[in-house]
């Protein structure tokens, strides 16, 4: 688009992406109200959904209960009216009661068997058990007394009592109906049935709901979790503590909050906790609703957890497919757009083509003339154009022919450097080796020749490595192997060892364990620890007195890493050179004494195998540098 003035219009391609922009952000926000109206939707109707389904399971499992109970509401009664019993209470201690009471023994256990009671025990009005079900076992109620239990009061005072808790005797929970026994109107005893709700715990626990009974003072004494048996859901008052303790209702069990985070906040049976945070089963902690409906006359309540996250997760799903379809629907609608536009502007391109054509067809006449007088031009501008190819030729060739002459003056560079080292030791091994002919010693000899031997080896090798070094494409791990640490600083001190007693300084290496490896290339980690080590001691050769002083080699294992560290106490690194540390062609030494490739090609080696190689002052007041390898382990397998 260009203005009157014949200018590009240079703003309108940025008001062209600033709307694209702002419809982008248009839509992805439509996406994102969509996917979150779905989101409340779904979970106000998914949490109203779970609420009376729960609400339903509730009062499932109370009317359950209410008749598992309700079956045994009249068996005291009825088991009162037996005529052994009264004679049992009534003749007291007097010479009979004794046959009397075998017989209410009796009595008792067909009635235990026959209904399938946990026990059943007469007691008279002192509260003492005088004829039980379970006379004949160690746990026999005859001679306890249960004047404390809330149903024993209850039955003489109302007629019927009821009670739940853990057994003072046996120590096993039930549920506790009693009915008095009378004589001409008057209580003279109690008749007691014990219900086991085993059956009914376990129903709760095959349920897949997380269940809880809730008696009056908040403590849960059913549920289908066990782990939660005998908490609170609630921090208990005084007052309910006391009047627990007065009846042993749950001794000797401790009874706990559940939700430690409403710790002092006492349980109400009228206005129960909505909520409670407690971690379930193989889940985190969370806010968990409750659902109540009251069973029994006992003023239990029977509790469904419902963990809203599943609530969460579901309304989430139908939040992101409410998102993801507006999006889509987004797309489809951007695509036919783009379609449509693609279509105007092929019209407008076969229009303005036809155009250009006739225009054409309507120049050629004259530019035939044109191009006609231009062919003379053209021709000296393509001799021209000729002249400029050839000596663009001319000069990419002696570029490239420089950049050969570069790389080969970097290799022969680094060959020299890398072989001066095996060199120095086989001079010094080849005069070791005179001399010890000369004296007659010649097992010796043959061990110098055959050090000899292996360094010439060992330079051959360093030439390869070298040349591979030299002209290796991609990183990989094919030369990597594992390698002993402790054998390629032995062998790297070995070759610094007449560069060591010339300046004498001490080197100290202490042993490294003989199976501790590390991934690398021996020969070449041989040639860095070679050249830092050899830097240390010319490091030493600058101090006053070099041999008081010493190079240190420590080896330190760390976890999947082996930590080498050669450390001189020598002048240091000057802060102006530790930048350009391990630049190439940079050394501070003396003309002819370094060619500055060391460092460079050391560090080059070390991260060719995945390592690190770090040089800095040392930092223990010392004095001297210290230069850090880092390699890989090798982690052997266990049997």
């Amino acid at each position: 688009m260009t203005q009157p003035d014949g200018h590009a219009d240079l703003a309108h391609p940025a008001r062209g992406r600033g709307w694209r922009l702002a419809v982008a952000l248009a839509m992805a926000a439509c996406c994102a109200a969509a996917g979150w109206g779905a989101y409340a939707i779904a979970l106000q109707r998914y949490v109203a959904t779970r609420a009376e389904e729960a609400g339903q399971r509730t009062t499932f499992y109370a009317q359950n209960l209410r008749s598992t109970l309700a079956r045994y509401e009249s068996l005291p009664r009825l088991a009162a009216l037996e005529h052994v019993l009264h004679v049992a209470l009534l003749e007291g201690a007097q010479a009979g009661d004794a046959t009397m009471r075998r017989a209410a023994n009796a009595y008792l256990k067909e009635v235990q068997a026959a209904t399938d009671l946990a026990a059943a025990h007469l007691i008279n009005t002192t509260g003492l058990t005088i004829a039980a079900s379970n006379w004949d076992l160690p746990t026999s109620f005859v001679g306890q007394n249960y004047a404390f239990r809330p149903y024993f009061a209850e039955a003489m005072r109302e007629g019927l009592g009821r009670f739940y808790g853990v057994g003072n005797t046996t120590g096993e929970t039930g549920y506790f109906v009693a009915a008095p026994v009378r004589e001409d109107a008057k209580p003279i005893g109690v008749v007691v049935v014990k219900v086991n709700l085993d059956a009914f715990e376990a129903s709760l626990s095959r349920s897949g709901d997380t269940v809880l009974l809730v008696d009056r003072h908040g403590v849960i004494f059913l549920s289908s979790v066990p782990e939660w048996k005998y908490r609170t859901l609630g921090t208990l008052s005084p007052e309910q503590q006391t009047a627990l303790d007065a009846t042993r209702q749950y001794a000797p069990h401790s009874l706990t909050p559940l939700d430690t985070q409403a710790g002092g906040v006492p349980f109400s049976a009228d206005q129960p906790p909505q909520t409670v945070r407690v971690a379930l089963p193989g889940k985190s902690a969370s806010t968990l609703r409750v659902q109540y409906r009251p069973v029994g006359l006992l003023g239990w309540q029977v509790a469904v957890l419902i963990d809203p996250r599943d609530e969460q997760r579901t309304a989430l799903v139908a939040g992101a497919s409410a998102a993801f379809a507006m999006a889509l629907v987004f797309s489809v609608f951007v695509a036919l757009r783009l379609r449509t536009r693609r279509r105007d502007e092929q019209r407008r391109a076969r229009a303005a083509l036809r155009e250009v054509q006739r225009d054409l067809e309507a120049r050629i006449a004259q530019r035939t003339a044109e191009l006609t007088s231009a062919n003379t031009a053209l021709a000296s501008k393509v001799e021209a154009l000729d002249a400029a190819q050839r000596i663009l030729r001319e000069t990419r060739d002696a570029a490239v022919q420089a950049g050969k002459l570069a790389v080969l003056g970097q290799m022969a560079a680094g060959i020299t450097h890398e072989l001066n080292q095996p060199l120095t030791a086989l001079t010094t091994l080849s005069d070791n080796a005179n001399q010890l002919a000369e004296r007659g010693r010649i097992d010796e000899v043959r061990g110098n020749l055959t050090h000899i031997s292996q360094l010439a080896e060992r330079m051959g090798r360093i030439v390869s490595h070298i040349k591979a070094f030299s002209r290796k494409g991609a990183r990989g791990d094919e030369a990597r192997a594992a390698v002993s640490v402790d054998e390629t600083i032995r062998q790297a001190l070995m070759l610094v060892e007449t560069r060591r007693r010339q300046v004498g300084v001490t080197v100290t290496a202490p042993p490294v364990q003989a199976d501790l490896a590390v991934w690398a290339n021996a020969v070449r980690l041989e040639q860095v620890l070679v050249n830092l080590i050899r830097n240390a001691i010319d490091a030493m050769a600058e101090t006053s007195q070099p041999e008081s002083a010493a190079v240190h080699v420590r080896v330190e294992p760390i976890e999947n890493w082996v930590r080498i560290t050669v450390r001189d106490f020598g002048p240091g690194i000057p802060p102006d050179v530790l930048p350009r540390l391990f630049e190439p062609f940079f050394t501070t030494k003396d003309d002819g004494l370094g060619l500055g490739l060391g460092l460079a090609i050391s560090l080059a080696i070390i991260e060719d195998f995945g390592g690190r190689l770090v040089g800095q002052n040392a930092d223990d007041g010392a004095g001297g540098a210290e230069f850090v390898i880092e390699l890989e382990r090798v982690v052997k397998p266990h049997a």
